[in-house]
């Protein structure tokens, strides 16, 4: 039951009973989750783009991308940002991580992952941004698997603290990483500065959130994902200078 107690976790697909989530197993199959979602992305672009407008397209597949999340990671980029930019006592931030409420810093932060992402789609080529959209789910939910090896849990209890148990920290790094080769289909090139912004972004952020809090949470990991996920779009807008590695 690992993988659809991973699915029911990550996106609106529920499983019948109880939401009470064993994350232990479960978390393993986060980068599979991502593969789930980015060509579930893929496909709605694809249809979309075929019939109405560039821009219009853009926008129907991010609201896709929020409504098959059922928006738990904006959310919690919203409340991490409210957290970790006001610059308060370490127990305050907690509290601002479980309120409810979002200020303009949660506001401002969620409008910039989505217009990332809606301007990215309308700067590339259709099979660009298929592979782009592919693919940046996958980096969201790999991050997650690495940001359990890398931190705590930051409290006692929460729904999302029995996917940090210490056990086969190679595994998932291992599993993190192997999912991210769908990225080289956008070009070596691209594949390269999105793989090491990539690993820059995730050891910042999660070292970054365990200073400040003690750990990382739900929310945090939330808002973790989000932040990649533009990071891949931007990157694979980018037109860089040709450079042979290993005769590709």
């Amino acid at each position: 039951m690992s993988l659809p107690t991973a699915l029911s976790y990550l996106t609106i697909i529920r499983l019948p009973g109880k939401r009470q989530f064993d994350l232990r197993r479960a978390v393993f199959w986060f980068p599979v989750v991502g593969l789930f979602v980015g060509g579930f992305l893929a496909m709605v672009w694809w249809g979309c783009e075929s019939i109405a407008p560039r821009q219009v397209a853009a926008l129907v597949t991010v609201l896709a991308w929020t409504w098959i999340t059922g928006g738990i990671h904006l959310d919690g980029l919203a409340n991490t940002s409210e957290a970790l930019l006001s610059w308060r006592s370490r127990s305050s931030m907690h509290e601002i991580l479980t309120n409810p409420h979002i200020g303009p810093l949660g506001m401002t932060a969620v409008f910039a992952v989505l217009a990332a992402k809606g301007i990215a789609l309308d700067n590339m080529t259709v099979g660009r941004a298929a592979v782009a959209l592919f693919a940046a789910p996958v980096f969201g939910r790999s991050a997650q698997l690495v940001a359990t090896v890398l931190s705590p849990y930051a409290k006692n209890e929460g729904v999302a603290i029995s996917a940090f148990q210490p056990n086969r920290r190679w595994m998932r790094v291992v599993l993190a990483m192997a999912p991210l080769v769908v990225v080289l289909q956008l070009g070596p090139e691209r594949a390269v500065v999105a793989l090491v912004g990539w690993v820059i972004l995730v050891f910042m952020l999660v070292l970054r959130i365990r200073n400040l809090l003690g750990g990382m949470t739900g929310g945090t990991m939330g808002a973790l994902t989000e932040i990649v996920e533009a990071w891949i779009m931007v990157a694979a807008t980018l037109d860089l200078p040709h450079i042979a590695f290993l005769g590709w």
